[in-house]
């Protein structure tokens, strides 16, 4: 795709803003593309190693996406090292932001090397503690948000890296951060 179409999407990716809980109002109206606890295990289990969260995150993902006719994705070491990066910036300047450290939303995609050729690029974020930070949450929040469930579903998107940095954020002990990153080339 061209640059304008990565600016689209860092754009609709900005407009996420911050990503707390979903609208009660719109509640059951998404619920068919998250997955039952039987298709993705553990997705309500904050104790669980962060590895394993993040495989039973990549199990909520490819189970949406199934559900929304999208194509699946395939896991990207190149996206798996900027989200992580990225989960470390938004802890490390405790910024909670697609800007966190001073650095645009796509900064560690390209630093990584996932930037070459026809490329395209989204990012979401998402933070929460407890009850509040499990895989099944975050995924309903992103799924229940419009701009973030865009992002999740979006066709061309065909690789993904997700990565979860707990511990102390701010003021919370047990934070989770959590960052998708979405990619083709």
């Amino acid at each position: 795709m061209s640059a304008a179409w990565t600016r689209k999407i860092a754009l609709a990716v900005v407009a996420g803003g911050l990503l707390i809980a979903p609208s009660a109002a719109s509640a059951g109206q998404w619920d068919s593309l998250i997955a039952p606890e039987s298709a993705c295990p553990g997705q309500s289990d904050p104790s669980m190693h962060a590895a394993a969260q993040v495989r039973t995150m990549l199990c909520m993902h490819a189970y949406a996406r199934a559900q929304a006719g999208v194509p699946p994705l395939r896991v990207s070491k190149d996206l798996r090292a900027s989200s992580s990066r990225k989960a470390r910036d938004i802890r490390h300047c405790r910024q909670f932001s697609h800007q966190a450290c001073g650095r645009d939303p796509f900064y560690w995609v390209r630093r990584v090397g996932f930037e070459r050729g026809s490329w395209g690029a989204g990012e979401n974020l998402a933070l929460g503690a407890g009850p509040t930070g499990t895989v099944r949450s975050r995924m309903a929040a992103w799924i229940y948000s419009d701009a973030h469930r865009s992002i999740l579903l979006t066709p061309q998107f065909d690789q993904v890296g997700i990565s979860l940095v707990s511990g102390k954020y701010r003021r919370t002990r047990g934070a989770m951060i959590w960052v998708s990153h979405f990619g083709y080339h």
